[in-house]
């Protein structure tokens, strides 16, 4: 995790039916063999429909192909006997004020849509030193943990961390990455924000963006192992952002922040989302210089006569290149491939359950989210070691029936795929393996509702297996593992081709949301000028200096 990452992503962290249940391969698969568009985008993750919704918001013609039933990614939702789940975060924020640093929420200050917002101040915490924790966001709270668990100074390495960090991360707060673009033009567009960048440089952190937070930690002597161990958890999940920050719960779940982004794209003319539309191939011109478009499964061509921006991971995206197409850029492509590690994956535990006895609204003893840590020694990132646990109903209650709740447990992109690579999903063995892998999950949840198991009418185990089918991940990795001393990331572009860009993993530092919104808005203005860029900054509201 890096100082820039830390300060600057504000991510802690009504259902849109029309778009939720399309079957069979929309109309325009029947007619002409090719179209064209301005910019084709491939996958509806959050990635690639902010790129897509910022695109079309100028004026350009956008298609999104999407392989699932349903946009979202790794963020898409489903429902199975009025249980309205999902597959990917539960924690948010920087969403709801109207001024804020989250790259999402000025994705939709561009796009002119926004879900609506809930928000609350709590989430718990099952640490190894003791029971639940109950957290308030910010730093009041941060201080009693201190006294319980800290050591003798605690307090004091806190407040010299505190007093070095916090005015770089309010410069940062001024320096939107929507100000960001992959050509020279940025010299205009981030030159909007010359005195917040100088505030940076000024408040000694121009060196500091990019280098491993364990570095600014060692200069300000920061040694107590409690604080370590929260920071260690805090940039693994929540990259939370000041005292001032609430949480955020979107009204309708997580299938709202997409429904927003979907809506950016379909309400201007000659855009679309074009659901069970699997792009096999990307085409070329000659010499494999250029990205002309995309070929679907079944034939259909689809020209881009400015762009094709690819949401795929970088693996999967590698797989749409030919060598003899593109050989320059299938070698770039393997340059970095070489180059990268893939994160772990998931085990998921779903589960529809009867609510008779349990609260209906969180409050300090039963959040709506909690944490668990088995053993800080591990490591967050050890296989299984963590555990978060959603229960969304408590904060809307219109995702589950009418006394009933719906749960989402997980662990955080540790699952190593190599436990199940090569199982036959329909075995036996697969069958006790998935039971098996469960129950960390389900003992995470028995923390605070002990019966769970008696209570539940549904449930569901997902595992890499289940993440490489549906969300299409290579190997069901969470993406690239990147570490701040890697250097600097490739970003959107590609030297041995024009007209192709990349958005979503590996393109922006940080992680969730934030990241990969802004991942989606460094494609888009990539492709615009910069005239249609500036005209997207005047629509930020920044954090007040």
């Amino acid at each position: 995790m890096s100082c820039m990452m830390l300060a600057t992503l504000g991510y802690l962290s009504p259902p849109q039916p029309t778009f939720r249940s399309h079957r069979s391969p929309p109309p325009l698969l029947s007619g002409a063999t090719t179209s064209e568009y301005d910019v084709v985008v491939i996958g509806a993750g959050v990635g690639g429909l902010s790129a897509a919704a910022v695109c079309a918001a100028s004026g350009l013609k956008v298609c999104v192909c999407e392989s699932h039933d349903a946009p979202g990614g790794a963020a898409h939702s489903w429902t199975t006997k009025g249980f309205t789940f999902e597959s990917g975060p539960s924690l948010y924020a920087g969403l709801s004020p109207d001024r804020s640093p989250n790259p999402l929420k000025h994705v939709y200050q561009i796009i002119g849509e926004e879900p609506e917002w809930l928000t609350y101040d709590r989430w718990g915490t099952y640490l190894p030193e003791g029971d639940l924790l109950h957290d308030a966001v910010g730093a009041a709270d941060f201080y009693e943990k201190l006294k319980a668990c800290g050591g003798p100074d605690a307090a004091e390495q806190w407040e010299r961390l505190m007093a070095r960090v916090t005015p770089l991360g309010e410069a940062i707060f001024q320096l939107p990455s929507a100000a960001v673009r992959a050509d020279l033009g940025a010299a205009i567009t981030m030159g909007k924000y010359a005195g917040a960048l100088a505030g940076v440089v000024l408040k000694g952190g121009g060196d500091k963006l990019n280098a491993p937070f364990a570095t600014l930690l060692e200069e300000e002597r920061i040694t107590d192992p409690f604080i370590r161990n929260w920071l260690d958890m805090i940039c693994f999940l929540l990259q939370e952002r000041d005292s001032s920050v609430c949480l955020d719960f979107p009204v309708g779940g997580t299938e709202s922040i997409i429904g927003a982004l979907v809506r950016g794209v379909t309400k201007h003319r000659g855009c679309e989302l074009m659901l069970n539309t699997h792009v096999d191939e990307l085409l070329f011109g000659e010499g494999g210089g250029r990205c002309t478009g995309v070929r679907l499964k079944g034939g259909r061509t689809l020209r881009a006569t400015k762009a094709v921006v690819s949401n795929a991971d970088l693996w999967t995206t590698r797989k749409l290149v030919g060598e003899a197409a593109a050989p320059a850029l299938a070698a770039e492509l393997d340059q970095r491939i070489g180059r990268l590690e893939r994160c772990e994956s998931f085990l998921h535990l779903h589960v529809g359950l009867e609510a008779s006895g349990l609260p209906t609204s969180p409050s300090e003893t039963f959040p709506a989210q909690w944490a668990v840590v088995s053993d800080w020694e591990a490591g967050v990132d050890a296989p299984r070691n963590m555990v978060l646990v959603s229960l969304p109903s408590l904060l809307d209650p219109s995702l589950a029936p009418e006394g009933h709740h719906v749960l989402h447990a997980y662990v955080p992109a540790t699952e190593p795929y190599s436990e199940w690579g090569g199982l036959n999903r329909n075995s036996a063995e697969y069958r006790a393996k998935k039971a098996e892998a469960a129950e960390v999950l389900w003992r995470a949840v028995e923390r605070q509702i002990p019966d769970v198991r008696e209570r539940a009418t549904v449930t569901m185990v997902g595992t890499p297996l289940t993440h490489e089918r549906f969300l299409r991940r290579d190997a069901g990795t969470y993406g690239p593992f990147l570490r701040a001393t890697d250097g600097q990331l490739p970003g959107p572009k590609f030297s041995a081709c024009d007209g192709l860009l990349c958005c979503g993993d590996s393109t922006f530092p940080g992680i969730g949301m934030p990241a990969v919104a802004a991942s989606g808005m460094l494609a888009a203005h990539s492709i615009l000028s910069v005239r249609q860029h500036l005209q997207n900054l005047d629509t930020l509201k920044l954090p007040p200096k």
